[in-house]
């Protein structure tokens, strides 16, 4: 009798469990079904396709749903979308005459050929728009004279109206680029050696240089100095080179000079990438005679 009371207790128990099983499955739920919403005329793109379908259908209606940006993007509206906060630059344009995407209100893009000239910064006061940074230059000019509505940078500078030697007001490294750590000590005005079209390539007169000093300056970090490959010599650079350029160098073979005859292979070894110290040519006479042997090669020439 136990038994058949305890199979008895498992079948009545087992009845809801079963019961339940036999049960139909639910309906799918009618607000999950996909709607494709390009049909309406309105496709959903950007944030407008992650917003809850009652953020514009308020209340389940379809019918009379703005479409334009300022119906549902005004202060107050009913569908609680973003509205024009109140540094907004002033406009009465409509939002995509400057907001092109619906991602993101920061992808902006403004048509400035309405703008007055010279009336930049009622926007562009650092408030309402990017304004003029606390490094910027000093200046009274308007924002246009110098910067373009394309891009706040490459900016146009005209210097004609500059006080000579007076550069450094403003190419002081922080307004405007100024004199980098490796330029070449010196206490005079950019001006002298640069122009206002680029800092390169410069000028610089050496009228007022001592003799045998360019090294100095010509030392390779702050100027163009003494390459690996040339001749040893510890003679300064203005006994062969002039200030005009590098490369045309002159040397006199004096024993002054420290050139004594029979040396010449000293130099001329054809290691050194200075034209004036060729060594002997691969189709040479073969010979073991220093090149100034008499009958040869003179100083003047290597071709006589």
């Amino acid at each position: 009798m136990k038994k058949l009371r305890f199979t008895a207790f498992v079948i009545l128990a087992a009845l809801p469990f079963a019961f339940w099983l036999a049960l139909p499955a639910p309906a799918a739920d009618a607000t999950k079904t996909t709607f494709d919403h390009f049909t309406t005329g309105f496709p959903l793109t950007g944030a407008h396709a992650r917003a809850q379908c009652d953020t514009c259908h308020v209340g389940g209606i379809f019918r009379g749903t703005p479409r334009d940006c300022e119906r549902c993007h005004i202060q107050g509206n009913r569908m609680g979308g973003e509205s024009k906060p109140a540094n907004h630059i002033p406009t009465n344009l409509a939002c995509d005459q400057c907001h092109r995407s619906t991602a993101s209100w920061a992808v902006v893009r403004f048509d400035h050929t309405t703008v007055t000239p010279g009336a930049c910064t009622q926007c562009h006061n650092g408030r309402m728009a990017t304004g003029k940074p606390s490094n910027h230059m000093p200046t009274a000019l308007s924002c246009d004279s110098c910067h373009r509505t394309t891009a706040w940078v490459p900016s146009n500078f005209n210097h004609a109206t500059v006080t000579p030697g007076s550069c450094v007001t403003c190419h002081n490294g922080s307004q405007a680029t100024g004199k980098p750590t490796n330029h070449v000590v010196t206490a005079a005005s950019c001006d002298l050696c640069h122009r206002t079209t680029a800092w390169v390539p410069a000028t610089f007169s050496h009228a007022t240089v001592t003799p045998g000093t360019c090294a100095t300056c010509h030392n390779g970090s702050q100027a163009t100095g003494k390459t690996s490959a040339h001749i040893p010599t510890t003679t300064s650079c203005d006994a062969c080179h002039n200030t005009s350029t590098f490369s045309t160098s002159s040397f006199k073979h004096t024993a002054a000079q420290g050139v004594l005859p029979g040396q010449c292979l000293t130099c001329h070894n054809g290691a050194y990438t200075s034209e004036n110290a060729r060594g002997k040519p691969k189709d040479h006479p073969k010979t073991t005679a220093s090149c100034d042997q008499s009958g040869c090669h003179n100083t003047r020439t290597f071709s006589k």
